[in-house]
């Protein structure tokens, strides 16, 4: 009987993958015994089909149990955690039984995408995850916009009192330099070269990132050929592969981090936000993102940056306030520590509570009508689609 049991589509890059393997850090931390199932679902069948960098660190990591879902064995642990709804709503290709006295998905993904249309079902996501492993699953959300979300579900999906934020090693993101303390400004963001991760539109895309004097541009992980396919410029930019040095080195250059994203995406939590923090970075960001991260950011739409860096650098110690507080707050909400009270406390909490909804149902039912119109609910028509 493992004490932890974590599942992974290991095509993951990004903040789901790297969500999971600081968990694990932290369970293994504590001494408990974890293990690690792969699964293979249609959602990532447009993804490079190898493992992902952070999913080969946790495949090759000799404290982690490695689980084979095509074994016929059932997984037993006390507690199983599900990573992506989207993994399961798409259907894994291999059933997995569960043995488990919890088990919970974690939501890294909103279920209503940025224009309101629903992206999965989460009471059919639950269905399928039952007929998939045999288990009964409380979901757990992590951040408090995605909790108002899955409300709109309910009863029809159980809902895990607690939440679960992502978490960090601080000491691999300690800063080496302070914002705002050279002659020139450096703007940028990093994230997985996805063009949902970039607004919609060429004016949108250089607004957003904007040519200042006396600035620089970097990116690290860009669809460049969908952003050009636009009409972007990105000629004076420095454009870096996805992961091609390490984020808290990619992020210690950066004065201020720039994130705006297409009008029909969404963001359930925002971890490369997180890590600007943390790396002492300035963060201007989409609106969307004030849910979560409230006052230790600036709000604006791409036209809108210039203006607010310009702001900012008329007063650099302001500025290095503002990230010097963003940090502090990160840090301490995000701690790779609390995850051991965060376990117990899931096991010992009651029904979560009520609270305000995303949807009502009818507006939920109307827009899984919308889903089955456009052949975005049944696995057998999900399958086709990447």
């Amino acid at each position: 009987m493992l004490d932890i049991a974590c599942v992974i589509d290991p095509r993951f890059a990004g903040g789901t993958a790297a969500a999971l393997a600081y968990d694990i850090d932290a369970f293994l931390a504590t001494g408990l015994r974890v293990g690690l199932a792969e699964v293979h679902s249609s959602y990532l069948d447009g993804a490079p089909d190898a493992r992902s960098r952070i999913a080969t660190a946790l495949y090759e990591d000799r404290r982690i149990e490695r689980l084979d879902p095509s074994d016929g064995h059932p997984i037993k642990a006390r507690t199983v955690f599900l990573h992506h709804p989207m993994t399961f709503f798409y259907g894994i290709r291999t059933p997995l039984r569960l043995q488990a006295d919890k088990v919970f998905l974690v939501a890294h993904h909103l279920p209503f995408r940025g224009d309101g249309s629903l992206q999965y079902d989460p009471a059919a996501t639950a269905r399928r995850v039952a007929r998939a492993t045999g288990a009964r699953t409380q979901w757990l959300p992590v951040s408090g916009l995605c909790r108002q979300q899955l409300r709109s579900f309910t009863p029809f999906i159980r809902l895990a009192p607690l939440d679960w934020p992502n978490v960090f090693s601080l000491d691999s993101w300690t800063p080496r330099r302070q914002a705002f303390s050279g002659n020139r400004l450096m703007i940028g963001r990093h994230g997985r070269a996805d063009p949902l991760k970039w607004p919609d539109t060429a004016a949108g895309i250089a607004a957003s990132l904007p040519d200042l004097p006396n600035c620089g541009i970097r990116v690290m992980g860009c669809p460049r050929a969908d952003l050009e396919r636009l009409g972007a410029d990105l000629s004076d930019w420095t454009v870096l592969d996805f992961d091609s040095e390490p984020v808290p080195h990619f992020l210690d250059g950066l004065d201020v981090f720039v994130y705006h994203f297409h009008p029909a995406s969404s963001e359930s939590f925002g971890r490369t936000v997180a890590e600007a923090m943390l790396m002492g970075a300035v963060c201007v960001l989409d609106p969307r993102l004030a849910p979560t991260f409230g006052d230790l950011a600036l709000y604006g739409h791409p036209q809108d940056t210039a203006g607010i860096i310009e702001t900012l650098r008329r007063d650099p110690a302001a500025a290095r306030a503002r990230a010097d507080r963003a940090r502090a707050a990160i840090a301490q909400r995000h701690s790779l520590d609390a995850v051991p009270a965060r376990l117990d406390a899931l096991h010992a909490a009651g029904p979560a509570e009520p609270g305000p909804r995303y949807a009502s149902p009818m507006a939920v039912l109307r827009k899984t009508a919308g889903m089955i119109r456009r052949g975005e609910y049944f696995p057998s028509h999900l399958a086709t689609r990447r």
